[in-house]
């Protein structure tokens, strides 16, 4: 009986609920179809990106400036900045692995470089790992031709369409990495063992190479040398000591140039290295044929246990918070300088975005749809209000408060609840429509966020299930009001009316 009661007063205003209910169902159709095609788009990205760079989470050195594991993320400067190394890595990564949660671990160094190649050259983001482990950490990286380098050895591995020339005929063949330190650069020659592919064109991903961590550290300077004064002679000793000024400058008496009378450079120049004529390809030439030099009691060595980055990749990427929760709790955490962080702000830039977008759609439709539910309730109470002596006439026949409630909650349900059902459905059957016409959009950034393929939506239990939800709630708060108004209504009084 109060079903039909209910029912029949919600037909009965259907002309003033009409607008709200059309609302309610074009807004939870387009919160259906907003959340299933950007939850698609997140699992592009984590495709693209946790599948090919950086795992399921990762942990990095806390420090002043924000680094993802592209490098610097500040503006104009951020590509001279170099990012902090890890304290304790070793004993963090063996931790780390020895979790059952853990599918694969690796060390990542982010660094910077411009390649050169037979007078080509690109600016490029250097990621160093250790190929054996990093191989591993990222099944979803493509290697094309070619190999990784081996362990323990120098090695490049480019991606198939980098600007260096015919790439087809590159490996096997050397290319030149230079990198900026400051006011001093780094030069070293790398053979090319492999060319590689990533699943999408992006321009943070179309300037990433791989090389061995050792080439990494040196371009990053994470060096140290061991000088043993006693192999030098007084002279050489004064030499080393005296001012780099007159040392790079080219003229002047001193212990390299002895006493010249002319300067060896143009007039009006400096006289000072510049790193462009070094890479300029006469003297490029000259440096990938000359041998290196050895200053006897110099020994250069790399710090091995140099990391910017420990990857992390779980067998199930729904298990991160739950690792990275644990990890924070073992003393890793900001406290102690590190920084553990899921892979979309690891990676930053277009991860983020799709992450973004999803919760201002979200948040957008949820005021307007808190609009509706405002209106809603205006138009039940105006219902209530009309209905004054019906339910003054039910509670002097015996109705208590409850069934009242009751009614209202089921009319109430019957407006919200319902129209969001019909928008969930209209929803889903416009995903499914969206899916089997398999559009691909041409604009390259929009591309990036569906991973390359069509766009598409998905649309699952948790999703239907996490709108229905959000549609009870609407439907609670819009019968509050009315509810209050309709059992304050005295039996006695509105059937004197």
């Amino acid at each position: 009986m109060l079903f039909s009661l209910a029912f029949r007063n919600v037909i009965r205003n259907i002309r003033r609920l009409g607008p709200m209910i059309f609302s309610l169902v074009l807004i939870f159709s387009l919160l259906v179809i907003g959340n299933a095609v950007l939850n698609t788009t997140v699992e592009s990205l984590y495709r693209v990106y946790a599948r090919n760079i950086t795992g399921d989470f990762t942990v990095g050195p806390v420090a002043e400036d924000n680094f993802t594991v592209f490098g610097s993320d500040q503006l104009l400067v951020g590509q001279y900045l170099i990012p902090p190394t890890l304290i304790d890595f070793p004993e963090m990564q063996e931790l780390v692995a020895s979790w059952p949660e853990v599918r694969a671990t690796a060390g990542l160094i982010t660094s910077g470089a411009r390649i050169q190649y037979d007078g080509n050259s690109q600016d490029s983001t250097v990621f160093g790992v250790d190929f054996s482990d990093y191989s591993e950490l990222v099944p979803g990286l493509r290697l094309e031709e070619g190999s990784f380098p081996e362990a323990g050895k120098p090695g490049i591995v480019l991606q198939k369409q980098s600007s260096l020339g015919r790439m087809e005929e590159i490996v096997g063949k050397s290319v030149l990495l230079a990198s900026g330190l400051g006011r001093s650069f780094t030069l070293r020659e790398v053979p090319v063992t492999g060319l590689m592919s990533y699943p999408v064109r992006d321009s943070m991903l179309d300037s990433v190479v791989l090389v061995d961590s050792n080439t990494a550290r040196a371009l990053n300077g994470y060096l140290y040398s061991s000088v043993d004064t006693e192999d030098f002679s007084q002279e050489d000793q004064s030499a080393l000591a005296s001012d780099l000024d007159s040392l790079f400058g080219g003229g002047g008496d001193d212990a390299f140039f002895g006493e010249q009378t002319e300067s060896p450079v143009d007039e009006g120049d400096s006289g000072a290295i510049d790193p462009a004529a070094l890479l300029a390809s006469d003297t490029a030439e000259q440096l990938e044929t000359s041998a290196p030099v050895d200053i006897p009691g110099v020994s250069e060595s790399k710090d091995d246990g140099a990391w910017n980055f420990l990857l992390v990749s779980l067998h199930k990427p729904g298990d991160a918070k739950a690792v990275m929760s644990r990890l924070n709790g073992e003393g890793f955490n900001p406290d102690r300088g590190y920084l553990v962080r899921e892979w979309s702000k690891s990676v930053g830039g277009t991860a983020l975005l799709a992450q973004f977008l999803q919760l201002m759609l979200n948040i957008g439709l949820m005021f307007v749809s808190l609009g509706a539910v405002i209106i809603t309730t205006n138009a039940l109470l105006l219902s209530v209000l009309e209905r004054t002596g019906e339910i003054g006439t039910l509670r002097a026949m015996g109705a208590s408060r409850p069934r009242i409630s009751v009614m209202i909650f089921i009319e109430t349900l019957l407006v919200v609840f319902g129209s969001a059902l019909v928008g969930i459905a209209l929803g889903r059957i416009a995903v499914e429509l969206l899916n089997a016409l398999g559009i691909v959009v041409d604009n390259p950034y929009i591309r990036i966020l569906f991973g390359g393929d069509p766009v598409r939506g998905n649309v699952t239990p948790g999703l239907v299930g996490g709108h229905l939800f959000v549609a009870l709630v609407l439907t609670l708060l819009s019968m509050i009001y009315p509810l209050k108004r309709a059992l304050g209504i005295d039996p006695v009084e509105a059937m004197s009316k």
